[in-house]
């Protein structure tokens, strides 16, 4: 009895002490987390983290038509080059602050850079984030999602058309989200583009919502996003332009285009299916985008996408809470022993239609398939196939592409 009581004792004891050494917060000065340095002011109140990303891109495209005069040509360039700073102040807020110094469009010239985030978020409620500033917001499925976690190099056409009508990156916006283990919303109103000199005039609302709606070996998730922009266009242009790239950014042509159009106010809006079957990650979005035109009746076009993606080494993706999205598997850092790091094949078909009379911005369809091998946690290496094809006014025609990248993120 008596040794009974001496262990029951010394167990408590211990538990106790891990209890507290667990609930201590570290102690100010700089510490580390793998290669991320953290240094803590104030009793762990203040706390400031660097911000680094580095994509490179390369690639090549064969299997044109012979004789075109503007052909879609091999390239390479730096697709993301960022340094910031974030962390949390007097506990209950965030900040992120980060300049970007790539360009925003292929080949164009350095020009130093420009603010890709500033904002500050209140994150003291358990499950709600308030945020004001400039930052790229959790508008569809595509764009709530990291691109550092992307399925493919770059995310579907649609969805970077349908971010263009009021969210995007650097978007002046305030709101919030509110999230659990099974469910998600936001809510952001917007303005113009913190890039884009004098871009003020905008007014817009963007949402989100999203629910589990099947947690087991299979995985369900339904939602449905939209976006309202009233006095749409740059500056004091009352015009909406909706165009992408081939879902690759070597050089600058942009076939799908409906011009400058006229618009009172834009739009967009449309459902999105994710989840899991198994190891298998799927993920799809249908966006419907248009305007109201000052005089006729208003302009339509859509299109949508479905990726999947399945784990040949390391675990399968997982669902992150706090923005319903699909993150990477976790897997070990490479050792060149027992650890590979993890490896994902990829397949994916987007589709979008610009024609809607007389407007006539063309359609592209594109089949991808791609190995997203992430060696280290920091570090992330695809090579992506395209076949492609387009369907443009008097010049149809068809493409193929193989490109690589190279993303590093701290």
């Amino acid at each position: 009895m008596i040794f009974r009581t001496l262990a029951v004792g010394a167990l408590a004891a211990t538990l106790g002490s891990q209890a507290h050494a667990q609930s201590t917060p570290p102690a100010d000065g700089l510490s580390w987390s793998g290669i991320r340095p953290t240094l803590r002011l104030a009793d762990g109140n203040f706390t400031m983290t660097p911000v680094a990303r580095l994509d490179l891109h390369a690639g090549s495209y064969f299997g044109q038509p012979d004789g075109l005069g503007d052909r879609f040509s091999s390239g390479a360039n730096m697709r993301r080059g960022r340094l910031g700073l974030r962390g949390t102040a007097a506990q209950d807020f965030s900040y992120n602050f980060t300049w970007e110094f790539g360009p925003s469009t292929p080949q164009e010239p350095p020009r130093g850079g420009r603010i890709f985030e500033a904002s500050i978020a209140y994150k003291g409620i358990n499950g709600v984030n308030l945020q004001v500033g400039a930052w790229t917001l959790p508008h569809t499925l595509a764009y709530a999602s990291s691109s550092s976690e992307l399925l493919t190099i770059e995310r579907p056409s649609i969805t970077a058309m349908a971010t263009s009508v009021a969210s995007g990156d650097t978007r002046f916006a305030a709101g919030g989200e509110v999230f659990g283990k099974r469910f998600y919303g936001s809510a952001f109103a917007t303005q113009g583009v913190a890039s884009t000199p004098y871009d003020n005039d905008q007014r817009g609302v963007v949402g989100r919502a999203a629910w589990l709606a099947l947690d087991a070996e299979t995985k369900v998730q339904l939602g449905f996003n939209g976006a309202f922009q009233a006095d749409p266009g740059s500056n004091s242009g009352s015009s909406q332009r909706f165009r992408d790239y081939p879902e690759l950014r070597l050089n600058s042509f942009r076939y799908i285009d409906t011009r400058s159009m006229a618009a009172d106010s834009s739009w967009a809006y449309g459902p999105e299916l994710s989840g899991m079957v198994g190891k298998m990650h799927y993920a799809a979005e249908y966006q419907i985008i248009g305007i109201d035109t000052p005089s006729g009746p208003s302009r339509s076009f859509d299109g949508w996408y479905l990726n999947l993606a399945y784990p040949l080494l390391g675990e399968p993706r997982r669902r992150a809470d706090n923005n319903a999205t699909w993150r990477r598997g976790r897997a070990a850092d490479i050792d060149f022993n027992q650890n590979w790091g993890a490896l994902e094949a990829v397949a994916g078909y987007s589709t979008v239609d610009l024609s809607d009379s007389p407007v006539r911005g063309g359609r592209q369809s594109i089949w991808t398939a791609a190995l997203n091998w992430y060696p280290t946690q920091q570090l992330k290496l695809t090579t992506q196939y395209q076949n492609g094809s387009l369907g443009l006014p008097g010049r149809d025609r068809d493409f193929q592409s193989l490109a690589f990248a190279v993303v590093f993120s701290l």
